[in-house]
């Protein structure tokens, strides 16, 4: 099976100048104004940098969702269009864009080298999997709600069709 690499998005120079504006206009709280993480998800968008699975997690129906994506809760909250880009709480799913799952470079290389040495039976591998996820999260001291959302994000972009199952072990590790 062709598992693909996680890791950041390289940024241009110009994508790194807004994204350390858009940090420092998040760090003043109140006076936050989004105008640099719109020109940044633009600039992004434009040179299409931004993973598929990405972009899906976003856009597409997640676990405990009610069958809205992300997007369908900004907009049920009367947030639309550049609105969205501009919401501070926006800011968490544009460094998931440009970074991928938060997770430790070993913690995915772990997950990856699982699916890809594929030893036995899909149930097998499935069973490595969720009991990896499980002393990953215990390791880690990942809070429960963080680490259904990150062993998730991460089974979707390794694109491993049991993601729900993944996240459920990740869940029960605390």
């Amino acid at each position: 099976m062709d598992v693909p690499e996680v890791k950041p998005i390289g940024l241009t120079a110009e994508e790194t100048d807004l994204c350390q504006q858009m940090e420092a206009d998040f760090s003043r709280g109140n006076l936050y104004s989004g105008k640099a993480a719109r020109s940044l998800l633009k600039a992004l968008q434009s040179r299409g940098a931004i993973p598929q699975a990405r972009i899906r997690d976003f856009t597409e129906p997640f676990p405990g969702g009610r069958g809205k994506s992300h997007r369908d809760v900004f907009e049920s909250n009367g947030c639309r269009g550049d609105a969205i880009t501009e919401h501070p709480h926006f800011v968490s799913y544009l460094r998931y864009f440009m970074n991928g799952p938060a997770l430790p470079v070993d913690t995915i290389e772990g997950f990856r080298k699982i699916i890809i040495d594929d030893s036995g039976t899909s149930n097998m591998v499935m069973d490595q999997l969720c009991k990896f996820v499980r002393a990953e999260t215990r390791k880690l001291k990942l809070d429960r709600d963080v680490a259904r959302e990150e062993f998730w994000r991460l089974a979707q972009e390794v694109g491993y069709e049991h993601a729900a199952t993944i996240r459920d072990a990740a869940a029960s590790a605390a």
